[in-house]
């Protein structure tokens, strides 16, 4: 599996020449209260801890084995999961990074990111803006487990102000229980990863980067197909098994952007189409969840209604988290 250093190894080099132009979240006064822990100090985790246990779970969006699901984008069918309601904001996220001999920044993966709400708070989201904390040479391997412990690191002199962020990444933070489906035979996959929430370790799964949700909210769609007059064509929306298989995880909707588009992101807003009823084989007559006369949005929107293929259309107001898997068997 792809690790959070990987993953972002550009990004990094992309920030590796700007400038410290921007300092969130801290302020110039600063009361050393020892927050910085010393390196090797056990981090205690949040999941012990039964009422923040039960407030993640109460709002992480997902219950015990999440299922994967079925769908299509640009012309083929994908995997994904559903993470349920979904803010269309950034939440800011801590790395810590060093420089390589050649003047790189690479991530400190033995520092977990840091985080400052979890799936609960009033300011949580689990897409996060990622702010890059270069350590110095006065940083020797210490914990900085807390927004409270970053300031606290700059007053110390072993982190610099982060630059201006180019990125986001999608971290859902979830119940210790939570597992995930993958497919090609691996048994569900637990979530491997913490981040340091407040002093204590809280558990993520890590789907990579996105664009960072602003003001403009950079939101794809995600099309709900239904036949004139019948119900969507959506076994998890209906709990029927639609296409005969034995499971309820097949549908036909219809993805804006698949997860290789450079504008891939998923923070995903429903809109339901209304397909004439007897023009085009749906999963719901080939009774195939990879089978289908509609796999892209430009089948029925190019970009305004294609005549003949779309009867009515309306946006909603539902925007989720419906992270696609990259490759079978992983996330």
């Amino acid at each position: 599996m792809m690790t959070f250093s990987k993953r972002f190894t550009l990004s990094l080099l992309a920030l590796g020449s700007l400038g410290a132009c921007l300092d969130p979240q801290v302020s110039d006064d600063v009361v050393l209260n020892r927050l910085v822990l010393p390196a090797g100090t056990a981090v205690p985790s949040a999941h012990d801890n039964p009422e923040i246990a039960q407030q993640i779970a109460d709002n992480d969006g997902v219950d015990g084995v999440e299922p994967l699901l079925n769908g299509f984008a640009n012309g083929t069918a994908i995997r994904y999961w559903d993470f349920g309601d979904s803010p269309t904001y950034g939440a800011p996220l801590f790395a810590l990074a060093s420089r390589n001999a050649a003047g790189e920044l690479e991530l400190v993966t033995t520092h977990p990111p840091i985080v400052d709400a979890i799936p609960g708070d009033s300011g949580y989201s689990p897409y996060w803006t990622v702010f890059i904390l270069e350590v110095t040479d006065l940083y020797n391997g210490e914990l900085i487990t807390s927004f409270g412990a970053v300031e606290e690191a700059q007053s110390l002199g072993l982190v610099l102000a982060p630059p201006q962020p180019t990125f986001a990444i999608n971290c859902p933070a979830v119940a210790d229980d939570v597992t995930l489906e993958v497919g090609g035979g691996e048994d569900p996959f637990a979530p491997p990863a913490g981040f340091y929430w407040q002093g204590k370790t809280v558990r993520y799964y890590d789907f990579g980067p996105m664009p960072i949700p602003d003001a403009n909210e950079q939101v794809a769609d995600v099309l709900i197909l239904s036949r004139e007059g019948k119900e969507p064509i959506s076994e998890p929306l209906r709990q029927i098994d639609i296409t005969n298989d034995g499971d309820i995880f097949d549908t036909n909707n219809v993805f804006e952007f698949a997860r290789n588009d450079a504008a891939y992101t998923p923070l995903t807003r429903r809109i339901d189409v209304t397909v004439p009823d007897d023009s085009f084989p749906l999963i719901d007559t080939t009774e195939a969840e990879d089978a289908s006369g509609i796999q892209s949005y430009s089948d029925l929107f190019a970009p305004a209604p294609v005549p003949g293929r779309v009867v009515a259309f309306e946006t909603t107001d539902e925007v989720r988290n419906l992270p696609q898997q990259s490759s079978v068997g992983a996330l």
